[in-house]
């Protein structure tokens, strides 16, 4: 087991907008629909924004280890990345230290036990070409950061799509028409976990592919309403809420531990895993602001753009959540968000309206800018001026530490670019069922050609490549080419 100590960590936090202001309890049984009994609790953090960045903490003795790898060969083991993949084990065990991963295909390992002498040894040796100690990240706000209070919303009804502008924006209830909606796709949740066995997840998630990489939490129930709150945006059972892909399999990677933390290593590892999983998509609605200037960063950043590139090549498309900060990503310069800003990753903006108008606005937390968001989805928000309403809709988990969602008929409201990330791996699912040989280059093509624009511009320099639409993507896929 392995403590955090205080190390070279990212000197910058990132921040979120990770906000649930409204919850009811759906009194309704898996085979009908009756009306939602009136809304009993919700959430606020102190601001809208939480801090979501580096914990100035790393995994003590924990280390990163990059061997040496001809460039271009990411995702083939060659004869002469094992042979140096053997030596460089072999200097690990000389020095003490104990192999916990080693991932072949990206000559990355996760080893234990090295003091801090015999790492800067390690690094010497032959075949090795960075030795960095393992580093835990704040990569979403802890939920302690959050109070209960009364709920004013009225969410009575028989369902709860007519409060979701989010699916109507997209037009994702229009793809469900015209598409498979996701069949025979699988799309993993790096996150902290989901709930199986909530009303609108049961049967989603497929719990053989399913995982913790989390040493303190081994399973994967969700016990920080965040996971499944993503989880349930890109494909649900529609008794409650709307997906993007309701046809679509999940799979639960844990790689962040109930207060938000997890670590370089465990990300990578889970990355690496969804691959190996063949996975369509990973869905990593967490993110890190960080210097490249920072002691260790620039080498953790290149042991995970590896297992992106792994990913990328095996067919599993990277979809990330673009970062809360209001940043202007054109002028940023030696700050880099993690992983949005990584070759071969989607990163997502937000949008939303205010009080149910101008659904294209730019959400008043999410970055914008060309160089580093990709693409723009729904991500509500609530302003001066604004409804509860503009806000995202989605499933509280029955293991929230903090809140009552324990009957597994509860939902959330809330905002943050880590829910406009589902929205777009949920489109990636429904372009992969409408066209199965699709590799990850060809759905993220047809999810930025099927984009619209609010600007009037294909590529504008806020906007980026636009706001999704479902159909428009569809489309793309069913022609094969555009």
């Amino acid at each position: 087991m392995h403590y955090p100590h205080e190390s070279r960590a990212p000197s910058r936090a990132h921040r979120t907008a990770l906000v649930a202001l409204a919850a009811a309890a759906l009194v309704a049984a898996c085979s009908d629909r009756n009306p939602l009994a009136p809304p009993t609790a919700s959430l606020t953090p102190p601001s809208i924004a939480a801090s979501r960045g580096s914990t100035g903490q790393g995994a003590a003795s924990r280390y990163v280890v990059i061997a040496n790898q001809p460039e271009g060969v990411t995702g083939t083991l060659t004869m002469q990345t094992a042979l140096t993949l053997n030596t460089v084990s072999t200097h690990i065990r000389q020095l003490g230290g104990s192999i916990e991963r080693a991932h072949a295909n990206i000559a990355v390992m996760t080893v234990n036990g090295l003091s801090a002498a015999a790492a800067e040894e390690l690094a010497t040796r032959p075949g090795v070409e960075a030795v960095v100690p393992d580093l835990v990240v704040q990569w979403i706000p802890p939920l302690s950061r959050m109070s209960v209070h009364t709920a004013s919303a009225d969410q009575s009804g028989a369902a709860f799509f007519t409060r979701q502008w989010n699916m109507r924006v997209i037009r994702a209830n229009n793809a469900w028409l015209i598409t498979p909606a996701g069949a025979h796709t699988l799309a993993c949740i790096l996150d902290t976990g989901i709930d199986p066995g909530h009303l609108d997840l049961a049967g989603k998630v497929d719990l053989a592919k399913s995982t913790s990489f989390v040493v303190t939490e081994p399973d994967i129930f969700d016990r920080a309403a965040h996971g499944s709150f993503v989880a349930a945006l890109v494909s649900s059972n529609g008794i409650g809420i709307a997906s993007v892909a309701p046809n679509a399999k999940l799979c639960a990677l844990k790689v962040l531990d109930q207060t938000g933390s997890g670590s370089f290593a465990d990300l990578i590892a889970a990355i690496a895993f969804a691959a190996d999983l063949n996975a369509d998509v990973a869905n990593m609605s967490l993110g890190a602001l960080v210097s490249k200037k920072d002691p260790g960063v620039k080498q953790l950043i290149k042991a995970l753009q590896r297992a992106v590139n792994y990913a990328f090549r095996r067919g599993t498309l990277s979809v990330a959540a673009a970062g809360n900060d209001a940043l202007n990503t054109n002028t940023e310069g030696d700050l880099i968000s993690i992983p949005a800003q990584l070759d071969h990753v989607i990163s997502v903006g937000a949008t939303a309206p205010t009080n149910q108008m101008n659904f294209d606005n730019i959400a008043s937390y999410s970055e914008y800018g060309r160089k580093g968001v990709t693409v723009f989805a729904p991500g509500g928000d609530l302003v001066a001026g604004g409804v509860v309403e503009d806000l995202i809709l989605s499933v509280c988990s029955r293991y929230t530490v903090g809140i009552n969602c324990t009957n597994g008929r509860t939902y959330l409201f809330a905002a943050g670019t880590s829910f406009s990330a589902p929205h777009v791996t949920g489109e990636a699912l429904v372009v992969k069922s409408v066209y199965p040989n699709a590799d990850a280059a060809r759905i993220t093509h047809c999810i930025l050609v099927g984009a619209d624009h609010p600007t009037g511009r294909v590529d504008d320099p806020i906007y980026s490549r636009g706001r999704i639409n479902v159909v428009g993507g569809a489309r793309c896929s069913r022609a094969g080419q555009d």
